[in-house]
């Protein structure tokens, strides 16, 4: 493994030094062919000597401008501070290199006078240009510096843009994934057997003893299945549409236990509005009655709050049954899908800033507390009636 991550490494550092080396080589050539084929002409051999000594820098430039943007890309929240130090970066790119070039040019043919012997190249070596000989090259030296060092941090922003945008499409596909595995996980857990058959069994007693309860319960029942089969593909809805969710699968639960449910909504007004992941509140209050209230001889409660901290949302499903069955706090219970999945979600929309916490309760039972970034819908959509839970 650490061959294969060093042979790894060995090979991008070849593959940068290369790339390197022919963007270097490409400069070189497309400033030495103009001088090439000036009139009058400077030979090959003096234009690529000319052209590696006026862009020798850039051997070090390359890497480290490239390094610099993949370091600093620009970014709306840091824009200032980052195109200053592009800047500055520029600047001293620009300045290092006017500095460095030695402008040597062939010295031009001198006159020659009659009987005058002839001199040979050798003899007519390259002389200095007089001071400010190449001032106009100086000026479209720095341009050219200036156009360089901006067109690699173009190109290195377009890679980080590249790399930004195929991340976003993974996560939106991960998270796509994981919507459906908890819309699958919350139907499962509706229309399993057990569940179906103690559901049907509770509303064929009733139509005997109270046929309006029973007509109540089915009614519950349908639009149960209705909303996990047909609610849109969205990632997060208002908490007022997953409450009115989360109390149509109460009131079911609540008709087969009878009076040994009792489930309190304590939810301000002002919080109605907050979006929050779908199906995320359902499967914490299916383990808090399966897990809690089912196992007591006794009366339940289940409390599901919310609340506002700071900037987040607080939202609390909390039970008073027999307690966190063999697990440490922050563990999911033995076989807790519902629970992975919802960690899962919560990652992926939020990344760290959320809190994700579940354990026991005090005096006794299980509780789950959920911190999510408070923020509301788009739209606020008037005349939304209220769950009588709320």
């Amino acid at each position: 493994m650490n061959r294969t991550s060093e042979r790894g490494r060995l090979a991008r550092g070849l593959a940068v030094a290369a790339t390197t080396l022919a963007l270097w080589a490409s400069l070189v050539l497309l400033f030495a062919a103009p001088l090439a084929l000036t009139d009058p002409p400077m030979s090959w051999r003096q234009a690529v000597r000319f052209g590696a000594s006026f862009w020798v820098l850039w051997l070090v430039f390359l890497p480290a401008v490239v390094w610099l943007s993949f370091r600093l890309p620009i970014q709306r929240r840091r824009l200032l501070g980052t195109l200053g130090v592009h800047c500055l970066a520029c600047s001293l790119v620009v300045v290092l290199n006017r500095a460095s070039v030695t402008q040597v040019i062939p010295a031009a043919p001198r006159p020659q006078h009659a009987g005058a012997p002839s001199r040979s190249p050798a003899t007519n070596p390259p002389r200095l240009a007089p001071p400010g000989a190449f001032s106009a090259l100086y000026g479209f030296r720095t341009a050219l510096d200036i156009l360089v060092y901006w067109s690699l941090v173009g190109a290195s922003q377009a890679i980080i843009n590249l790399r930004r945008s195929q991340e976003r499409e993974r996560r939106a596909a991960e998270l796509e994934a994981r919507l459906t595995s908890a819309r699958l996980q919350a139907l499962r857990m509706q229309i399993n057997p057990h569940f179906l058959f103690n559901a049907l069994n509770s509303i064929a007693t009733l139509v005997y003893v109270d046929p309006r309860a029973a007509d109540e319960m089915l009614a519950d029942l349908g639009g149960l299945l209705r909303r996990s089969l047909g609610s849109p593909e969205e990632q997060e809805i208002t908490l007022r549409r997953e409450l009115e969710f989360v109390r149509a699968y109460v009131n079911i639960e609540r008709r087969r236990c009878g009076d040994r449910l009792e489930v309190d909504f304590s939810v301000p007004d002002e919080l109605l509005s907050a979006l929050v992941p779908a199906f995320l509140l359902q499967p914490l209050v299916e383990n808090a009655i399966r897990h809690g209230i089912e196992p007591r001889r006794g009366p339940g409660v289940i409390s599901v709050r919310a609340g506002r901290v700071d900037r987040h949302l607080q939202l609390v499903v909390q039970d008073n049954g027999r307690g966190w069955p063999g697990g440490s706090p922050g563990n999911p219970r033995p076989g807790g899908v519902g629970l992975a999945n919802t960690r899962g979600r919560l990652e992926g929309l939020y990344g760290a800033d959320h809190r994700f916490s579940a354990g026991p309760a005090e005096p006794q039972g299980c509780r789950v507390e959920v911190h999510l970034p408070f923020h509301l819908e788009p739209v606020q959509l008037p005349g939304v009636a209220r769950g009588p839970d709320a």
